[in-house]
């Protein structure tokens, strides 16, 4: 009998370098992200670059999604909606109460943009006949923004366009993998937003 003690095979998670990916893809199905990771795994191994293997994914298809909702926005006939952050703001105002205007400070705090950014969005979407600024009846020094009659409507058509880009973008994703994928992404959002 020998009593020397063996210690266990480690498993191979164990050794693993920690800017590994924890989930390694097929050959045919990397992407950029898992390229990235492998070049930080060979000039800095002892570095852990997991969080990477999230974030720079959220980023990049981030961007991504957007060029592709702008190049679809640019084709769409009728007015101008330059950029998403534009979109973005027409949906707000649109998603307003009826009759309802908002100031520029709660279009701010919906969109998480500066001052200025909102005011060259402002004064766009105003030129292009999408928006109008009225005076506030109670203080005439506060400006209200609401959509024109005609931005509106036009918003209301451009709208199922935009829902079906949307639709085509995630239908490489079953119905169990979107509900994994917004449960993270809400906890994520939860804690930005309570550090805003």
């Amino acid at each position: 009998m020998n009593d020397q003690c063996v210690s266990p095979t480690p498993s191979p998670s164990t050794e693993e370098p920690a800017s590994r990916s924890a989930v390694e893809p097929s050959p045919d199905r990397a992407d950029s992200v898992d390229a990235m990771l492998r070049q930080w795994a060979e000039r800095l191994p002892g570095v852990d670059v997991s969080s990477s293997e999230v974030v720079a994914r959220l980023l990049r298809a981030a961007r991504l999604a957007e060029e592709l909702f702008e190049e679809r926005l640019r084709r769409e006939p009728g007015r101008t909606i330059t950029n998403v952050g534009d979109f973005d703001l027409l949906q707000t105002l649109r998603r307003a109460a009826p009759g309802h205007a908002l100031t520029p400070g709660q279009l701010m705090r919906h969109l998480v943009v500066s001052s200025a950014g909102l005011s060259g969005r402002l004064n766009r979407l105003e030129r292009d006949g999408w928006i109008v600024r009225t005076a506030s009846a109670d203080d005439r020094r506060r400006s209200l923004v609401s959509l024109t009659v005609q931005g509106r409507e036009e918003f209301d058509r451009r709208l199922e366009g935009h829902l079906a880009v949307e639709r085509e973008l995630l239908s490489v994703l079953d119905a169990r993998e979107r509900v994994v994928v917004v449960d993270a992404l809400r906890k994520l959002l939860l804690l930005l937003e309570a550090s805003e």
